[in-house]
């Protein structure tokens, strides 16, 4: 637990490009993400072609690294900053950040919440409380960057779910992306 504890600590670094973001342009944060993500598949390109650089890796990264990730899978800050990527350059600036702290944050609440606290198991030891947690997070989040109530509550619970649910897709894509096209329809298609 306290790998996994420490781990979710180290999603807060990824506040940085939210962050960054609300201070530049969005061809600048494109870039600057663009990069990263180039920089981190080619290390996941590395590390499928060459057997030592995946040992080497393995052993700088290995306390943070879960079971799939040793063995040469893909790492989740590898599909956090792909899904960064999508999300700044597919969304505004607001929902974008929005959807990036919903992944950041909520998934870190959800963690952290459920791993002391929950009781309520729900799907794959996920717990009841660590959902709520995750809603309650990711719901404040949209609420203060002033999307409408509607929509950042509807956002909110779908981040939840893929948080919740496996779907075959990574959640560090998936649930900012998913969240983020949710709300984008709703803001474009509906009046409020």
């Amino acid at each position: 637990m306290a790998q996994e504890l420490q781990r979710k600590g180290i999603h807060l670094i990824g506040l940085i490009v939210p962050i960054v973001y609300s201070f530049t342009e969005q061809r600048t944060i494109i870039g600057i993400v663009g990069i990263l993500t180039l920089i981190a598949l080619l290390i996941e390109l590395l590390k499928w072609l060459s057997p030592s650089f995946l040992d080497l890796f393995v052993r700088i990264f290995s306390p943070m690294l879960r079971p799939q990730e040793r063995k040469g899978g893909i790492t989740g800050a590898t599909y956090y900053l792909i899904g960064s990527f999508v999300c700044v350059f597919v969304f505004d600036k607001t929902l974008a950040i929005v959807c990036i702290c919903f992944l950041i944050l909520g998934d870190l609440f959800a963690a952290i919440i459920g791993k002391q606290w929950g009781r309520t198991k729900l799907i794959s030891q996920k717990s009841l409380e660590g959902s709520l947690a995750c809603f309650a997070v990711c719901a404040l989040i949209a609420l203060l960057m002033k999307i409408h109530p509607i929509i950042a509550l509807t956002g909110a619970a779908v981040a939840t779910l893929i948080e919740l649910f496996p779907l075959g897709l990574d959640d560090n894509v998936a649930m900012p992306l998913i969240s983020g096209v949710v709300m984008h329809l709703m803001i474009n298609n509906w009046q409020f």
